[in-house]
Order: structure tokens, then C-alpha cells, then sequence
């Protein structure tokens, strides 16, 4: 036996189709284990645990989520252990939090680039009486070749689908929640909570965040109000509930300026941003800073993303090395055209001044991505930046698209009114030139349409 035998005796499951290893060790998302002073591995009834959640994850660290349900909160104190195979690597302990829900997030160091772990969850003291399990794998090295897979998708309620066996059965590496997810629309904190939990606790996506990293974002559902901006006095119970439900490498800003990676306290908005391999992520939040200060690119104008988020936004995009950036947002970069003003047009002052910041500073490898619309779509502005600018939209998760948003454009290329359906992204550095791959996938498998490109297509110095 390996080392995940050492904690569970196999239970495979069927879950539309075999899912081999993968599906072994998430299917024990929601249903955990329990070992008995024999190793048994005997089932904990559903609804033990929300999670466990791989949050972020980089070469070195991972942040690992977990809320124990009401009958184990008297337990307070939980250690994680991390082994690669038999071998522990790493361990921390942490405290449930009853100010914010009994939720815990452990900070596991030590790990090795391009590398797959497998965890327990344990209360302190005694290992061997409950365990939530799970497993990841760390991205590779940023200075190696590598293939790697991500899945982003936007606009997902409470309600069970296969999307999201589909997302493991495609192989995604890692998940990026792209807003709307979930459908919170409250300034109750406990209503919205309930609604995190409930979310998470779907049978397939607690097997999809118990296997691989998850990130998220939020769009206005999420965020607390239906075309919701900065001046919603709602928002502070929205980013509670958030921070407290995710478990990002930052949310936002402190006061001071930096990133906020403690998930509580004074902090503004929830932007962030994560490197895989290839590929970095920069989630940007156009929610919270929105109609609170004067433009930084327009002092007569509403601002958007807050002059603090644009500072860190401009240090990170000129900072970062990887060969693809991608900006993402939960709403879409242009007119939704449409009476609501919860889209990248309303603030084009912003969005152009990105641009522009992109083209002068010469910043190869950016394209764009939302969510928001319930209509998937690909649309290539052209020489914008000094080359080929693409927005990737996907969107619904959920079974509702909405007809009436899939409207012309004359830098659309692709779109489709299809539910269920997410953005798998590929970036390639094992060829040459490397390659960036973007497939809408709907949660039968089917390829609605993709877009290759790669780093010589989005390179200003051949623009």
C-alpha cells in the first residue's frame, strides 16, 4: 500500500465513467474517513465537513480550507499533514475561528516544485480518530518547459451538475472561480455564508476542490447586490463571506498597501494573483474601489478599480516573466449592451488606460477574460496592445444562458448560447513557439469552439 492507503482503504466510484485515480481520492470530498484503532477506514456521515478545499498553491506552499460541521466544532484545534508518497513532508496546526464560521485555513511550506501530495486532516492530538483527505500537485518550476491545464468558469448556483466531473475528467490542473459562484445576493452574513457552504458542499464540486487548486473571484452576485458597485453598503458582508469561504494566497490590500494575505482584518477588495507554470492570473476586481474615489486615469470620472489596485496591477504586469497573462475579471471588457452598467465599457476610460499601459510598457503575453453574460464568446480587438488582443467569455456554469446579451461586435470571432460550460486554457512551453490553447467545454464533453495562439502572436516586438 502507498501512502494514501495508509489513511483509507480504497472506495472507487462510478462517477459518469471512471475517473481513476483522481475521482479515488476526491470522491472523500464531502463523505470523509474515519480510521479506527485497527486502520479500518470506516465512513463519516455527509455533512462532517464543507471541504476540504485546496486553495492556493505555488512551488514551495498550499493553503488548505476545511469547516468542520456543528457536531466536531467542540474541536478546536486541527493539524494537516502533507506526505508525498509514505513520507511526511509537513505539518500545521490551526484553530477553528467561531468569529467567522468555524473555518480554518492551514499553511503548509516545505513543498517542491512539480510535485503531488496527498493530506489529512486530523483533530491536534488525536490522528487517528477523523480525517478529511485530499491531494494536489504544485505547479512546475517557472524556469522549466511545461504543459499546463487550467479551468475557469463563471455563473454556477447551488444545484448539481457534472460540470464539474467534466472539469476533472478534462484534466484541469487547477480551477479559477470566475464570479457569480455562488449566487449570494444577500447583505445577511449568515444567509450568505450558508450560501458558500451550500455551494461547496455539492457532491462533485467538493470532489473537484479536494483534488486540486481553486481560486476565486467575485462578479456581483457574489459580491452581495445584482449590477452591484463600490458604493453597495452591503459589500463588507460580501467580501467577509468570501474571504472566509476561499482561501486565495491575498484578498486585496491592507491599509498600507500591501497584498492582504491574512483572510480577515481592515483589507479593501479581493484582488490577486497566482503563476502556474506558464501562465500567470491576475484577478481583478472592478467591484469594490467602483464609484468610491475619482479615476486615476480620469479625475472628471468614476473610477473603477481604485488607484491602489492600479498600482499593484502596474508593478505586477511589468514584474511578471510568465509567458501568458491573462486579466480576468467576473464582468465582461465591453458594452453588454443592456441597462445595467456592471461591465469594463461603463469605466472604458480604465480599460483603455490598461491598454495603453500594456502597448507602452511593451507587456507581451496579455489577453483578457469575463464571465457575467450567460453567453460564451471570443472576440480579437486586433493590434490593441501592439498585438492581437483577445477576450475569452465564459459563461453559464448553470443551465440559463441568455439570448438577449450575445450581441454583434465587430471583433467577434466565436460565441454560443451553451449552458454548462467552462474555459479550458492550455499553455505549452515544450514547443516552439510555446502555445496557448482556449476550448469551451460543456459538461458532456462537447468542444463548442477554441482559440489557439501562442507567444510570437502576442509579442509586441512582432506586432
Amino acid at each position: 500500500m502507498d501512502g494514501r492507503s495508509q489513511w483509507m482503504q480504497a472506495k472507487t466510484e462510478n462517477v459518469s465513467g471512471a475517473l481513476g485515480r483522481r475521482t479515488l481520492m476526491a470522491g472523500v470530498g464531502v463523505s470523509a474517513f474515519a480510521l479506527g484503532a485497527g486502520g479500518e477506514a470506516a465512513s463519516v456521515s455527509e455533512g462532517e465537513f464543507t471541504g476540504p478545499l485546496v486553495g492556493h498553491v505555488d512551488t514551495r506552499s498550499a493553503r488548505v480550507w476545511l469547516r468542520p460541521g456543528e457536531k466536531l466544532q467542540k474541536v478546536r484545534s486541527w493539524t494537516c499533514e502533507v506526505k508525498r508518497g509514505s513520507e511526511v513532508v509537513t505539518r500545521a496546526e490551526a484553530r477553528l475561528d467561531a468569529d467567522h464560521d468555524y473555518t480554518v485555513v492551514f499553511e503548509m511550506g516545505g513543498l517542491t516544485a512539480a510535485t503531488e501530495y496527498h493530506f489529512g486532516i486530523s483533530p491536534s492530538g488525536n490522528p487517528g480518530r477523523v480525517r478529511a483527505v485530499g491531494e494536489f500537485r504544485t505547479p512546475p518550476a517557472s524556469d522549466k518547459a511545461a504543459r499546463v491545464t487550467l479551468g475557469v468558469g463563471s455563473c454556477a448556483p447551488s444545484k448539481p451538475s457534472h460540470v464539474w466531473t467534466r472539469i476533472v475528467q478534462e484534466e484541469c490542473q487547477g480551477f479559477v472561480f470566475l464570479g457569480d459562484t455562488p449566487y449570494v445576493d444577500s447583505t445577511d452574513l449568515a444567509v450568505a455564508r450558508q450560501r458558500h457552504r451550500t455551494f461547496l458542499e455539492q457532491p462533485e464540486i467538493a470532489k473537484m476542490i479536494a483534488s486540486r487548486p481553486c481560486w476565486g473571484t467575485w462578479d456581483d452576485h457574489d459580491f452581495g447586490l445584482n449590477d452591484g458597485h463600490g458604493d453597495f453598503q452591503g459589500k463588507h458582508v460580501g467580501r467577509l463571506a468570501f474571504t472566509e469561504y476561499r482561501a486565495n494566497a491575498s484578498f486585496g490590500q491592507d491599509p498600507s498597501g500591501r497584498p492582504q494575505a491574512e483572510r480577515f482584518g481592515p483589507g479593501r477588495g479581493i484582488h490577486t494573483s497566482f503563476r502556474w507554470g506558464p501562465i500567470e492570473m491576475f484577478l481583478i476586481d472592478p467591484r469594490w474601489f467602483s464609484r468610491t474615489e475619482a479615476s486615476w486615469a480620469d479625475p472628471a470620472r468614476p473610477g473603477c478599480i481604485g488607484k491602489a489596485q492600479w498600482e499593484w496591477l502596474r508593478a505586477s504586469l511589468k514584474a511578471s516573466r510568465a509567458p501568458f497573462k491573462a486579466l480576468a475579471t467576473g464582468m465582461i471588457w465591453d458594452d453588454k449592451k443592456n441597462s445595467e452598467k456592471d461591465d469594463w465599457h461603463t469605466y472604458a476610460h480604465e480599460r483603455d488606460a490598461i491598454f495603453d499601459f500594456i502597448r507602452d510598457e511593451r507587456i507581451d503575453g496579455c489577453f483578457l477574460v469575463g464571465g457575467d453574460i450567460h453567453v460564451s464568446r471570443a472576440l480579437n480587438y486586433g493590434p490593441r496592445c501592439g498585438y492581437d488582443l483577445w477576450q475569452f467569455i465564459v459563461s453559464p456554469l448553470h443551465d440559463s444562458t441568455i439570448p438577449s446579451l450575445d450581441v454583434p461586435h465587430p471583433n467577434l470571432v466565436h460565441h454560443a448560447l451553451e449552458p454548462h460550460v467552462f474555459l479550458k486554457l492550455v499553455a505549452d512551453t515544450t514547443v516552439q513557439p510555446a502555445s496557448l490553447t482556449a476550448t469551451w467545454i460543456n459538461r458532456d464533453g462537447k468542444r463548442i469552439f477554441q482559440v489557439e495562439t501562442n507567444v510570437d502572436e502576442l509579442a509586441a516586438s512582432g506586432g
